[in-house]
């Protein structure tokens, strides 16, 4: 029962007959939106973006080839979302190379030969990160600081259309890790997630992510309107993204949520940034999916 609940995509990365339109719905809007926010800044990692999309490619030909293909609009999005929302100063070629190989090959074990549906856009962040501290460790600064410009001529950073995604804990970091989908603004981010619901139920989860990013304000000392709302929009987005491994229950993802509260609110007084709240939800939720569900 738990498990039918709401299927959105069989077994998370095959098709369920009509709702491949749903799951293409979502993947038209990505890619709109990501390409609005690059026609409207400068400059525009080309060669990170070619980059990821020929390693993605050649994963999806490897997969093919030993008759383990995962689902190529849940494949594709993520790569879009990852392209969205890392930060530019991680999307340096080199470094992004290392964190694409390292969650390819961990996304293949894990999903393929263990059946835990961890969605590859968080471990492409969690590699990210650990290879960034590691070669910054060794004296190695593979990322830089990227001044992200709108072409329109109007400030990113005080427009009328603000957006902090999760990276910046502090305005002191908004320099150094700026995202492309900054660019268009929270209101428009909000509109997109909003008009990405696929069923009534999920209602819920929007909700669900502005009480946890809510009791993270607490411990962090943010809890501006439309910080709380970029913040709930990006988590539900990528919530919906297909692919996911939430597809299993209603219950489990709200069980995540009950968790990570008291974590949410730790984690606000480290003043660590609120993205690893979105990486952590993913974590464990595919856990539970994976012990509870047996998917």
């Amino acid at each position: 029962m738990l498990k039918n609940l709401y299927i959105l995509s069989e077994n998370s990365w095959g098709i369920k007959s009509s709702e491949i339109f749903a799951d293409f719905f979502y993947f038209l809007t990505l890619v709109i939106f990501f390409g609005c926010s690059v026609a409207f800044v400068t400059p525009v990692p080309v060669l990170s973006i070619v980059l990821g999309c020929i390693l993605t490619l050649v994963y999806f030909a490897f997969c093919i080839r030993i008759k383990q293909a995962p689902y190529w609009l849940g494949l594709l999005s993520q790569l879009f979302l990852v392209f969205l929302i890392v930060p530019l100063a991680w999307l340096s070629p080199v470094l992004l190379s290392f964190g694409l190989v390292f969650a390819f090959a961990l996304h293949y074990f894990l999903i393929q030969q263990n059946s835990i549906r961890i969605p590859l856009f968080s471990l492409v962040i969690l590699f990210l990160f650990l290879f960034d501290t590691a070669f910054s460790l060794m004296g190695y600064q593979l990322h830089g600081e990227y001044s992200l410009q709108s072409m329109v001529g109007i400030p990113i950073e005080s427009s009328i259309l603000p957006m902090t995604l999760p990276w910046l804990s502090t305005a002191t970091n908004h320099v150094a890790f700026v995202s492309i989908a900054e660019s268009l603004g929270i209101y428009l981010f909000a509109a997109v997630a909003w008009v990405s619901f696929r069923r009534t139920i999920l209602i819920s989860f929007f909700f669900g992510w502005l009480i946890l990013f809510f009791v993270w304000g607490l411990g962090s000392g943010m809890n501006e309107f439309t910080w709380n709302l970029s913040f709930a929009s990006l988590a539900f987005f990528l919530q919906m993204a297909p692919g996911r491994n939430f597809y299993g229950s209603f219950y489990v993802t709200i069980v995540c949520f009950f968790i990570l509260l008291p974590l949410a609110f730790f984690v606000g007084k480290l003043g660590i940034s609120a993205i690893w709240v979105v990486v952590v939800f993913f974590l464990i939720e595919s856990l539970l999916v994976r012990v509870f569900l047996g998917k």
